[in-house]
């Protein structure tokens, strides 16, 4: 253990954690507050929304590892024109992604409608939700694209302060919202997508100042070179197979949840965010650590390498026992704060001690996906999810049918460890012989 690198670790995680810890936040106070509705159809529908909208954010937001490992391993190579050259061609896709979204909002809310076969209650308080909500996808899709830039040159108070302005202009305007204006689920939706574009006008602000602090020049014109977009083309994919992999997991679980009724889709969706929770603070650490292993790569420094991915494994092992211990102790109360629904309580008491495990059984998953990030191996991290999302839907499949949400809880656990142990695989592969492991440009 070095306590010298373990601090440069949290110099970088601390402004991201604190930052992008505002998504959990919110999430819980926006749950706190449709959990005291006058019934658990809005707790419900709220879950049912968020669960998809949120899909656009880890399907394409996923793209941003791509962009860590890209712009960091050009950083440690000193090739400062390859880092603006990433932002710009970064940007002009996800601005594309974001109107396609958009013009096909209407077809993609009939097609869940028609998957997930809501009850008329909740299919009409989640339609108008959605609606509202799809307006601040695209840009947060963009705020994630430039917050990955940001990690990549390692500028992450940049990142703090867009996510921090997000989260605290939400909580004023939802308060507003559902409080003063009786909004309810419609006034979560407002709140969030007025958060969301004073955010993207503050990150951009930020673009051009922190350019000319590292002496980059920057035009709109240029674009990376066709061999690199083929390159950051191709992580892209396997990086889209993953996480599309990876949100049909959480889809599978809303879809299981809602066929064991409502109650337990209630249940469910707060425990997800829980769980979301401990996985963005322990992504901390580990996401810190993405850039670091990317500048080490690019300039073939294979001993730091080696020791900040293991100082940073000892920063998330020790966030993830934090959490699986409050929830183990403090999970009851943390439910009661959420809603006062006590059919949706007494559900949720059941599986506190098996969903407290969850935190430190991910924490091999979630630095090995940071490491492998910033290598920019992204055939391993989507060959990895292929595996282990086979492996979750057998045992969801089979286990559902005898212990109900008990076995949907244990297939979550089984997915995030072997996820863990099959990168952990790869890099014993790759740590056998590093000299085979190039810079991404001889990728």
């Amino acid at each position: 253990m070095n306590l010298k690198e373990i601090k440069t670790i949290w110099a970088i995680a601390l402004p991201i954690l604190l930052g992008t810890l505002w998504d959990p936040v919110v999430n819980i106070i926006d749950i706190s507050i449709a959990g005291h509705f006058e019934n658990e159809n809005y707790l419900a529908s709220l879950a049912y929304g968020n669960n998809i909208v949120s899909n656009f954010y880890w399907i394409f937001g996923s793209l941003g590892m791509a962009i860590i490992g890209f712009t960091s391993q050009k950083d440690g190579e000193n090739k400062l024109d390859k880092i603006a050259e990433v932002l710009i061609t970064s940007i002009l896709f996800m601005v594309t992604i974001s109107i396609l979204i958009f013009i096909f909002q209407k077809p993609i809310w009939i097609l869940c409608s028609l998957i997930f076969d809501q009850s008329s209650e909740i299919e009409t308080i989640s339609t108008e939700y959605f609606y509202i909500k799809i307006l601040g996808v695209g840009p947060h899709l963009i705020i994630m694209t430039l917050s990955a830039w940001f990690l990549g040159i390692k500028k992450t108070k940049v990142i703090f302060r867009t996510w921090t302005l997000m989260g605290v202009s939400h909580i004023i305007f939802v308060l507003l919202f559902t409080n003063f204006f009786e909004t309810k689920l419609n006034g979560i939706g407002y709140a969030t997508i007025i958060s969301q574009w004073l955010s993207l006008i503050y990150i951009a602000i930020e673009i051009p100042i922190n350019l000319k602090k590292r002496n980059i020049n920057f035009s709109m014109n240029k674009l990376l070179p066709k061999k690199d977009i083929m390159l950051l083309g191709s992580s892209f994919g396997d990086l889209m197979i993953r996480t599309l992999l990876l949100q049909t997991v959480y889809l599978f679980t809303t879809y299981i949840s809602s066929k064991l009724g409502s109650t337990v889709l209630a249940s469910n969706g707060i425990f997800l965010q829980f769980i979301f929770f401990s996985f963005m603070t322990i992504d901390g650490p580990t996401r810190a650590s993405a850039p670091l292993i990317g500048e080490y790569i690019g300039s073939k420094n294979i001993t730091k390498f080696k020791s900040i991915y293991h100082n940073a494994l000892i920063s998330a092992i020790f966030t993830g026992l934090v959490f699986t211990l409050i929830y183990l102790v403090f999970g009851k109360n943390i439910i009661n704060l959420v809603t006062n629904l006590e059919i949706v309580r007494l559900e949720s008491y059941k599986y506190i001690s098996i969903v407290s495990i969850i935190p430190i059984v991910s924490v091999l998953a979630f630095q090995l996906d940071s490491t492998f990030s910033g290598m920019l191996k992204t055939k391993e991290m989507r060959n990895t999810v292929i595996y282990s999302t086979i492996i979750f839907l057998l045992l969801t499949y089979f286990l559902t049918k005898s212990w109900g949400n008990y076995g949907l809880w244990i297939s979550h656990i089984v997915f995030l460890a072997s996820r863990g142990l099959f990168l952990n695989n790869y890099l014993k592969k790759y740590l056998k012989n590093f000299e085979s492991i190039q810079p991404i440009y001889k990728k």
